[in-house]
């Protein structure tokens, strides 16, 4: 059962859709119910089931073996052990000059898939229901965001067009996937229609459902049986214009009905299953190889129970009453020691049946024959071929190929089909950095990197390697000779004339050599070897063929001793890779804490500088206000004393000239006194707002030491949000 883990299509609940599917899957089973029937039959005769209740009945019934050589199964498993001894490969051609080493790289993710998939155990389960139901099918899906799965599709669950008439289903309007499963597991499948598939199997509606238990066979008309809480499941791709839709049904249930995940190289929506038939009847039916052989079997069977039975049994002619006891003599004469006692011995007679016998097992005959002509003959099934050349088997397996030709061209078409659907998939779903595994070189282990990004040298911008969605290749099967037969053939040829070469003169024996069949190039190394033996070397010749064969041998141990240091690097590159990612992302993630830290405490320096600015400004209009009243304040202290001077040398000048005390100098006297106090007074003053100014400027020196000291940034200790700076304790 196909199962889509990594994409969640929009659901469709609408009924006409549930409906317009089952019409599909009814048409399907309608019009295929005999040609189902036979494919279930031939799958019968291979399995050994070759005679009917009936049959056995009546053959029990005349005391007749139903013996059963089954023919049918090694002519089948012979044609199968042909498909695994002929299995290819894929390989990627480009289709521009610029792609050559982009073809390289895609042949080496196709076999990657191939071994992750085991893709050749799918190729023969494919195969083997081709050969013997008539068709065989598998899709290629996606199981998560990169990883590719191919599943086989058994015969009995894989529906189809029944107006299809291709051998590769091409012309078919819809594909599918139809079979029972356990309700529990449906709903695991799709849990969120789970509780209306629940509804469907509980509820009272009657449509769909089973009276009683069913079988595990597709059904148009019964979709849910209760007894046993199962319910049928179908997955269909159909057509619908120029496009391809995905729906899937669930009991009464329709989970899902929207366009097709799967896209081709143009970007158009494709069915990711691929299928091909054996045979096609003119009723559309597909067959296998099977049905052809089904009558011989029979007559097998028959004529070998029917010549057994002969060998067993007696006729016997007798005149009425010859015998006393009739019964007796029959038992009698059944026994190869049997006794009768007759009245007349003239009147009982045994009759001969062994030119009967001989007629059944001439027919007999035939009929193993005709099965023996049937698919791969004895040279291809490695049967009496002994003492026969190397060619002349070839050309026997070419023969017995010929009638089986078209099943293997078909079949190779499917494996093509199934190939290319592959790197579709790799080609849309490989996005990501991904590393590819390398199985060529027995020598050491190399990857591939696809998509990874790079700093180009020559711009220094970054770029993507070996970006898988930029490829633009061709895939093929590469198919290669047998050769073994002919190895053997040239290896007998080999042992036949070495006795007569170790005897001939070189000259004549490179001229034997020259006129065998033997291979161009061994042909070559054995006139090498003949010639180096006609020829004396000298021993500097010899020392000097030693010391290169030495050299060539240590030139190749450096050369397999590189290979595995560098698949060494390429692993310790790999695995450093996947441990410097976390690193690189806590890295980032830490870089971008520090510049919010660096912003917050930028910000706050930018605030500090404009308050040190702003009292700086007020402390210089401070000063200039001081100094300037200090400048009006001795300026008038000045003119004051100046005025206060002049009118004491007056008065002391009139006091000079009077002695007599005068009022008036005595009140002179009082008014300098005063203003001396007032100077004093003003002094002080002076000597304060100094003070106040060295004040000021230590609180400047304070600041700018602030500022330049180490700080930290605080935060909110609930949502860590920053609250501002202070500085950090051990500094002054």
């Amino acid at each position: 059962m196909a199962s889509i883990v990594s994409l969640s299509p929009k659901p469709d609940t609408g009924e006409d859709g549930a409906e317009r599917i089952r019409k599909m899957v009814r048409e399907y089973l309608d019009t295929m119910e005999e040609a189902r029937d036979r494919a279930a039959l031939s799958r019968d005769y291979y399995d050994g089931k070759q005679w009917t209740k009936e049959e056995i009945a009546t053959l029990k019934q005349r005391g007749q073996p139903p013996i059963v050589f089954n023919r049918i199964k090694r002519k089948v498993d012979s044609i199968l052990g042909v498909e695994r001894n002929r299995r290819t490969d894929p390989k990627a051609y480009p289709r521009t000059p610029r792609d050559e080493q982009s073809a390289d790289i895609v042949t080496q993710a196709l076999r990657f898939v191939s071994d992750q998939t085991r893709l050749n155990n799918i190729f023969s389960g494919a195969f083997e229901c081709g050969m013997i139901e008539g068709a065989g099918a598998a899709e290629v899906i996606m199981d998560g965001p990169e990883d590719i799965r191919v599943n086989l599709i058994p015969w009995d669950e894989f529906i189809f067009d029944p107006r299809s008439s291709r051998h590769d289903f091409s012309d078919a309007r819809y594909l599918g996937v139809l079979k029972w499963m356990d309700a529990d597991d449906a709903i695991a499948l799709y849990p969120d229609k789970g509780k209306e598939i629940e509804a469907g199997i509980t509820g009272s509606e009657k449509a769909f459902v089973a009276d009683q238990s069913v079988d595990d066979k597709p059904s148009s008309g019964t979709w849910i049986d209760r007894k046993r809480r199962r319910v049928q499941v179908c997955q269909l791709y159909y057509k619908q214009g120029a496009e391809h839709n995905y729906a899937v049904v669930v009991g009464s249930t329709l989970v899902m009905d929207g366009p097709s995940y799967y896209r081709d190289e143009k970007g158009k929506t494709v069915c990711p299953i691929e299928a091909f038939s054996a045979y096609v009847d003119r009723e559309n039916c597909r067959y296998g190889v099977v049905h052809d052989m089904r009558g011989p079997q029979d007559e097998i069977n028959h004529r070998r129970s029917k010549a057994v039975h002969f060998l067993h049994s007696r006729r016997v002619m007798a005149q009425q009453g010859a015998v006393a006891d009739v019964g007796q003599a029959k038992r009698e004469i059944a026994r190869p020691d049997g006794w009768v006692e007759v009245v007349d011995p003239q009147a009982v007679q045994v009759l001969d049946t062994a030119q009967e016998t001989t007629g059944n097992l001439n027919m007999l005959q035939e009929a193993k024959t005709e099965i023996d002509l049937l698919g791969p003959n004895n040279a291809l099934q490695g049967k009496g071929t002994e003492g026969e050349s190397g060619r002349a088997i070839i050309a026997q397996q070419q023969a017995g190929l010929a009638e089986l030709a078209p099943l293997y061209d078909r079949f190779n078409d499917f494996k093509l089909r199934v190939y290319r659907a592959t790197w579709a998939r790799i080609k849309q779903f490989w996005k990501a950095p991904k590393w590819v595994r390398i199985t060529d070189d027995e020598q050491a282990t190399q990857f591939i990197g696809l998509n990874q990004v790079q700093v180009d040298p020559m711009t220094g911008q970054p770029m993507v390697q070996n970006a898988v969605a930029q490829m633009d290749v061709d895939v093929i099967l590469e198919t290669g000779p047998d050769t073994v037969t002919l190895q053997s053939e040239e290896f007998e040829q080999l042992a036949q004339i070495m006795p007569q070469l170790a005897t001939l003169p070189p000259p004549y024996a490179l001229a034997l050599i020259e006129a065998s069949s033997l291979p161009a190039q061994r042909k070559k190394k054995m006139q090498e070897l003949l010639s180096g033996q006609g020829q004396q070397q000298d021993p500097e010749a010899m020392a000097m063929q030693k010391r290169a064969a030495e050299a060539e041998i240590a030139g190749k141990e450096a050369e397999v001793e590189y290979k595995r240091s560098q698949a060494a690097a390429t692993m310790s590159k790999a695995q450093l890779d996947s441990q410097l990612a976390p690193l690189q992302l806590e890295m980032e993630r830490q870089k971008l804490g520090s510049e919010a830290e660096t912003r917050a405490l930028e910000r706050e320096r930018m605030m500090l500088e404009r308050e040190s600015a702003d009292q700086e400004r007020t402390f210089k209009a401070q000063e200039m206000y001081t100094r300037s009243q200090e400048s009006e304040q001795r300026l008038a202290f000045d003119r004051e004393r100046a005025t206060s001077e002049d009118n004491f040398r007056s008065q002391e000048a009139m006091a000079r000239a009077k002695p007599e005390p005068d009022p008036a100098l005595a009140e002179m006297d009082e008014m300098n006194r005063q203003a001396v106090e007032q100077l004093t007074a003003l002094d002080e003053k002076i000597g304060q707002l100094t003070e106040g100014i060295v004040a000021v400027v230590q609180g400047q020196a304070r600041l700018e030491q602030a500022l330049s000291a180490e700080k930290e940034l605080v935060r909110d200790p609930k949502t860590g949000k920053a609250l501002g700076v202070r500085i950090k304790k051990g500094n002054s």
